[in-house]
């Protein structure tokens, strides 16, 4: 044992001489052996003799066709999609966090000419939730079917099930989450304003 020990510092050293070899080394201080801080080898580094191809999956021939397909449908790369969000009205804030959240699709393909500011902030307050449902609440609230505050609650209520415009309009009614009806406001006070107009 001694002299094969021997036998393999001295084949350490030979390689030391020429060249350090590149591998990945462990340091062991308080467990196991040794506890001295020295040093032993755990594997070899990556090289060209480890890069084999995936003996799992059998090679596939590329033809121009498939790389051009390829190419032709190749991702949005940030900078695009940022130049991309730069077409709507919203802040650089709210662009900066639809970018981060990877909200940015589901913020273009529901959008449906709903206002861009209002859009996006419904968008970044419910990311959890279907994007589809809460375009449709947003579209619901600007159809004056509910009021502004009742967004969220409305989405929350609906994120487990999803809805359509009818039972949305339904919930708002029910729920007292209808805007008042300026124009029977206004008749009343210019009723009360009649009334006491000789005063």
């Amino acid at each position: 044992q001694a002299d094969l020990a021997l036998e393999s510092v001295l084949l350490r050293a030979r390689a030391a001489w020429h060249r350090i070899p590149q591998e990945v080394r462990n340091v062991v201080v308080k467990k196991g052996s040794p506890e001295d801080g020295t040093t032993a080898p755990m594997r070899p580094l990556p090289s060209g003799a480890r890069m084999y191809p995936e003996t799992d999956i059998p090679t596939t021939a590329v033809s121009s066709s498939m790389w051009q397909s390829v190419l032709e449908n190749m991702p949005m790369t940030d900078s695009e999609r940022q130049e991309r969000l730069s077409k709507y009205d919203i802040s650089g804030d709210q662009s900066e966090q639809l970018l981060a959240r990877e909200l940015d699709d589901s913020f273009v393909d529901y959008q449906n000419d709903l206002p861009a500011k209002a859009w996006a902030t419904v968008l970044l307050e419910n990311d959890e939730v279907d994007p589809a449902l809460s375009s449709l609440v947003l579209l619901a609230k600007e159809q004056g079917e509910l009021t502004r505050e009742a967004i969220n609650d409305v989405i929350t209520n609906f994120a487990n099930t999803g809805a359509t415009m009818a039972e949305i309009q339904s919930f708002a009614e029910q729920n007292g989450l209808k805007p008042a009806d300026t124009s029977s406001l206004q008749s009343v006070i210019d009723a009360v304003v009649l009334e006491r107009i000789d005063f």
